[in-house]
């Protein structure tokens, strides 16, 4: 028997939490990173975008998004995914796509019709994950470049003189 998902709004209380998800599934530890996404999900993102998911009082996954209009050239509103984690102990339960089916309908009644994420190309687990949950290969194509060997200055500064 699946235990029931609960579902918040992200706060900044949950710092640790999401640094352990993160660390159990990459093997990587960021708290600064996750810091700094926390605020901007307080701050800047529309309320409903970050999402908490708990079992039992305990955090076992997480979605962090976002929401604008003419997005990316997109006609009308448009919300995107950037990041989803469900602690490894709590897969298979249904938490990924509680988060999902959350975001999608705080999405549905903020006026969204469309939702995009990108994932790695060759991540299969990704790309079964949201295969199963209804996304499909979307219509934009995604552009990179690679910099790294680029060793140009700006031309610009851009940080204040402070006198």
């Amino acid at each position: 028997m699946q235990k029931k998902v609960y579902m918040r709004k992200l706060d900044k209380n949950d710092l640790q939490s999401i640094v352990g998800i993160e660390e159990r599934v990459t093997g990587m530890a960021r708290p600064e990173y996750w810091a700094k996404r926390i605020e901007l999900a307080e701050t800047i993102r529309p309320h409903w975008a970050s999402i908490i998911a708990e079992i039992e009082n305990r955090v076992v996954g997480f979605l962090v998004g976002g929401s604008g209009e003419l997005e990316f050239g997109l006609p009308g509103r448009v919300a995107w995914i950037d990041i989803i984690g469900v602690d490894p102990v709590y897969r298979s339960q249904g938490v990924g796509r509680a988060l999902i089916e959350e975001f999608m309908a705080w999405a549905d009644y903020h006026g969204v019709k469309t939702i995009f994420t990108l994932i790695d190309n060759g991540n299969q687990e990704m790309e079964q994950f949201f295969g199963r949950v209804g996304f499909t290969p979307g219509k934009v194509l995604h552009f990179q470049k690679d910099i790294r060997s680029r060793s140009r200055t700006p031309s610009h500064n851009f940080v204040r003189d402070p006198s």
